[in-house]
C-alpha cells in the first residue's frame, strides 16, 4: 500500500518593507513635509497681510525713532529705507544717527519680498511726513485682495 499525503503549502511571513515600498513611503513623507513648510513659510493671504502690516508698524516705530534723533527730519526719498538700518552716506546726512533702528533688512521688505515704497513728503493737507505702503501680492499700483496695496497711515482698516 502505498501512503499519499497531500500537504498545504506553507507560507512564510516575513516581517518589513521591501526596498520599493520604503523608497515610496519616504517619498511620500518628503513631499508632506514640503509642502507644510512651503504653507508655513507662505501662509494664507491673510497671513501675509498680518506680517506686512506688522512690518509697516515696526518701521512706523523706526522712523519715529529717527526723526526723534535728527531733530524731526525723516530719511529723504534718495536715502530711503536703508537709513534705518546704516548711516546714510546722501545729504543731508543725520547728525545724530543712532541706529539701526531696525533688527534686519527683511523688516524693510513685504511678506512678499518687495521692498516697502517710501516717499517723503507723503501725500495729504497738510502732508503727512512720508508715505509707506506695499505694493500687495502682484507688486504693481492698485489691486483687491491680496494684490491690494497696503497704506501705513490706512493700516488699522487693512485686515477684514
Amino acid at each position: 500500500m502505498q501512503h499519499t499525503s497531500k500537504t498545504k503549502p506553507t507560507y512564510h511571513w516575513r516581517g518589513g518593507f521591501t526596498a520599493w515600498e520604503t523608497a515610496v513611503i519616504v517619498a511620500l513623507l518628503i513631499a508632506l513635509v514640503f509642502l507644510l513648510m512651503r504653507l508655513t513659510v507662505t501662509g494664507t493671504p491673510t497671513d501675509q497681510r498680518r506680517l506686512t502690516i506688522n512690518r509697516l508698524d515696526a518701521i512706523g516705530d523706526a522712523l519715529a525713532k529717527y526723526a526723534i534723533d535728527n531733530n524731526g527730519q525723516f530719511p529723504t526719498t534718495k536715502q530711503g529705507l536703508a537709513a534705518l538700518l546704516a548711516p546714510p552716506t546722501d545729504p543731508p546726512v543725520p547728525y545724530n544717527w543712532r541706529g539701526p533702528y531696525l533688527e534686519n533688512r527683511e523688516v524693510i521688505q513685504d511678506a512678499w519680498g518687495q521692498e516697502f515704497a517710501y516717499v517723503t513728503p507723503g501725500p495729504g493737507d497738510p502732508p503727512q511726513p512720508y508715505d509707506l505702503k506695499s505694493l500687495g501680492a502682484d507688486g504693481a499700483k492698485g489691486g483687491e485682495g491680496p494684490d491690494a496695496d497696503l497704506f501705513y497711515w490706512d493700516r488699522t482698516t487693512l485686515l477684514p
